[in-house]
């Protein structure tokens, strides 16, 4: 996500790497596995104490969770945010009201819209999960502000009547056979010995005993 300064934020495990590409699923894997060989027993939850760094290594745990930020600002065809970089600092949240405006970024020359509400600068720092809790400390699980109208990613006038008709791929949308599907005409061939259309199964359906 994009915050003031041209900077990314990545509230993500994974973007945080090292000299191996790991997903999320690898390393919970490599975890499990770890614990099992040398302790027998699934992994213990992390200590969120110490905080310091130091203190973390000289008891064996593992350094907490922190988000990796790039200075570098988006360029060449890459989404950036559309606010100008003259702009003060961000207002703290409103973690309460929470209400959620698509934020409009430059993709490739045009407009482009980012669907979700830690993409909009004043939540950038937050991820969903953390969103989501505070709604919940606050008694809230249900929006109370109806949802904002979706931009318009295209001009109505483009969108005419020239898109041509849909043509439907598949055996059993055709009238023949659309009252089978897929694996009981490949079953009443095999059993027949030949392609059958949907009226001769369930005429035939005593010897070939179909479901119709």
């Amino acid at each position: 996500m994009s915050v003031p300064g041209g900077r990314i934020v990545y509230m993500n495990v994974p973007a945080n790497r090292g000299d191996k590409d790991e997903s999320f699923e690898e390393r919970r894997f490599l975890d499990y596995l770890h614990a099992y060989q040398t302790t027998g027993r699934p992994p213990p939850p992390c200590p969120p104490v110490p905080t310091d760094p130091k203190q973390r290594a000289a008891l064996g745990l593992p350094q907490l969770f922190e988000p990796l930020v790039e200075g570098q600002p988006l360029t060449n065809g890459v989404a950036t945010t559309s606010s100008s970089s003259t702009a003060g600092p961000a207002a703290a949240p409103n973690l309460l009201a929470q209400a959620f405006v698509p934020p409009k970024v430059q993709e490739y020359g045009s407009d482009a819209y980012f669907h979700s509400i830690v993409a909009q600068q004043e939540y950038s720092t937050y991820s969903f999960e953390e969103l989501r809790w505070e709604a919940y400390k606050a008694g809230k699980k249900y929006v109370n502000v109806p949802p904002p109208q979706r931009p318009s990613l295209l001009p109505a006038a483009s969108i005419s009547s020239s898109i041509p008709a849909d043509s439907l791929q598949s055996l059993n949308s055709m009238p023949p056979y659309d009252q089978h599907s897929f694996e009981e005409l490949r079953l009443a061939f095999m059993r027949a010995g030949r392609p059958l259309t949907s009226p001769e199964i369930i005429a035939q359906n005593a010897i070939l005993r179909l479901t119709v």
